[in-house]
C-alpha cells in the first residue's frame, strides 16, 4: 500500500473517533443496491431500492423508488414521507459510521434507529422548509443525528464550504459548510443560518440559552458551530 493510501485509510478511520459533537458528513451520492427504509406520514413502513431524487432549489422534493421485491416504480412526495434512512455510496459510508448504539451523549428524540447509524446509513426527513418568501416540503439530511432532541441541523446541499486541505480529493481539515437549515424543537419550518449572518443570528435565535450564549456571544466563530450546537442541545434547560 502506497504513503498515500495509507493516509487517506487513515483519515477515514480517524473519522469514526471524531467528537460527539460532530456532524455528520454530507451524502454526496446513495447506494442502489442496499435497501433504503422509508416511513410513511401516517407510520406505514418500507423497505425499498431508492433509484432516483428530483431537486427544487437543490433540495430532494420527489423520490423514485422500487420494491425489493421487484416491480414498477413509484414516485413519492415529502409530504407523504416522515424520515428515512438511506445508505451512501463508496467512502461516503466509510465517513457516516457512527457507534450510536454507545453514544453517551446521544439525546433520545424517539425517532432515530441506532442500529441504522451503525451501519452507516443517512437519515433523512421530511420538512417544510423556508426559501426566500415561500416555503416548500423537502426531504433533509439530519446533520446532527446523535443530539437533535432540542434542535435538528439539516444540510444545504447548495452552501459553499470554508477553505479546506485535502489529499486525492478527500477533505483532511476545514470544508465545513458556511450555511445549514435549522429548526427547533417547536417549530414546523426549518430556516436557513449562514456564515455570514451568524454573530447577529446566535443572538437572536437562541436568546432563550443565555448561559449558551455566555460561552460564546462574545467572540462567535463559525468554525465553533458544531460544539455551539452541541452545547446548546445539552445545556439548554
Amino acid at each position: 500500500m502506497t504513503f498515500k493510501k495509507l493516509l487517506m485509510l487513515l483519515c477515514v478511520v480517524a473519522s469514526f473517533s471524531a467528537a460527539a459533537q460532530n456532524f455528520s458528513p454530507a451524502f454526496e451520492g446513495f447506494s442502489r443496491k442496499k435497501p433504503a427504509f422509508i416511513t410513511m406520514a401516517d407510520g406505514t413502513e418500507y423497505t425499498v431500492y431508492l433509484k432516483s431524487f428530483k431537486r427544487k432549489k437543490g433540495l430532494i422534493d420527489q423520490l423514485k423508488v422500487e420494491s425489493v421485491n421487484g416491480g414498477k416504480k413509484v414516485k413519492i412526495n415529502p409530504e407523504d414521507i416522515s424520515h428515512m434512512y438511506i445508505a451512501p455510496s463508496g467512502l461516503a459510508k466509510l465517513a457516516q459510521k457512527m457507534d450510536a448504539s454507545t453514544d453517551l451523549t446521544k439525546i433520545q428524540d424517539g425517532e432515530l434507529n441506532a442500529e441504522h447509524l451503525d451501519e452507516g446509513y443517512i437519515f433523512m426527513e421530511s420538512s417544510e422548509v423556508q426559501i426566500k418568501k415561500k416555503t416548500q416540503y423537502c426531504m433533509l439530511q439530519l446533520m446532527n443525528p446523535t443530539f437533535s432532541g432540542k434542535i435538528k441541523v439539516y444540510n444545504d446541499p447548495f452552501a459553499k464550504e470554508t477553505a479546506s486541505i485535502g489529499i486525492g480529493g478527500m477533505t483532511l481539515a476545514g470544508g465545513l459548510d458556511k450555511s445549514y437549515y435549522i429548526k427547533k424543537a417547536d417549530e414546523k419550518i426549518a430556516k436557513r443560518i449562514k456564515k455570514k449572518e451568524y454573530k447577529k443570528d446566535m443572538t437572536e435565535i437562541f436568546s432563550e440559552c443565555p448561559d449558551v450564549l455566555a460561552k460564546y456571544a462574545d467572540d462567535p466563530k463559525w468554525g465553533e458551530f458544531e460544539n455551539f450546537i452541541y452545547d446548546y442541545s445539552t445545556m439548554c434547560n
